[in-house]
């Protein structure tokens, strides 16, 4: 399937619907509100880029977002995919894969050395889909909460 990938660009109600439905899937909790304030602080001016594509009613089929950061440890910056989700009647038609290229030219229109995803522990077959696209583990990353 051949989709095309937009811009969020300013989120109408029906899109930001959409887009916590799809958030929720991977398990997390948020409300409209909650993801309007948060798309607010994620833009491109800090860096950020937000992609959607859509089906034929113009409902958000499938999610992605970004963000370019710099590093004390290289003279180009990195690329990280930090959100990427497709509604699940219409997974395996392809446009995972598309999110995943258009990051990737995304961030290397950004000059970006390295890309990297995040991608939830718990999740095999995302897991599977960036390692079959090329991504492989590349270290522990450590939380503490509060």
């Amino acid at each position: 399937m051949t989709a095309t990938v937009e811009p969020l660009g300013a989120p109408t109600p029906d899109d930001l619907d959409d887009v916590v439905d799809l958030i929720r899937t991977l398990g997390y909790s948020l409300d409209r509100d909650d993801l309007s304030s948060r798309l607010a602080r994620l833009t491109p001016e800090a860096g950020h880029e937000t992609w959607v594509v859509r089906d034929s009613a113009g409902r958000v089929s499938a999610v992605a977002g970004a963000h370019v950061m710099w590093a004390y440890n290289a003279d180009r910056p990195t690329a990280q995919l930090l959100l990427l989700v497709v509604r699940t009647d219409v997974r395996r038609d392809g446009l995972g894969s598309q999110l995943l290229t258009h990051f990737e030219e995304w961030a290397h229109g950004h000059g970006a050395l390295a890309l990297s995803a995040v991608s939830a522990a718990a999740t095999d077959s995302a897991h599977r889909f960036y390692q079959k696209r090329g991504y492989h583990e590349s270290g522990t990353r450590y939380t503490k909460l509060g």
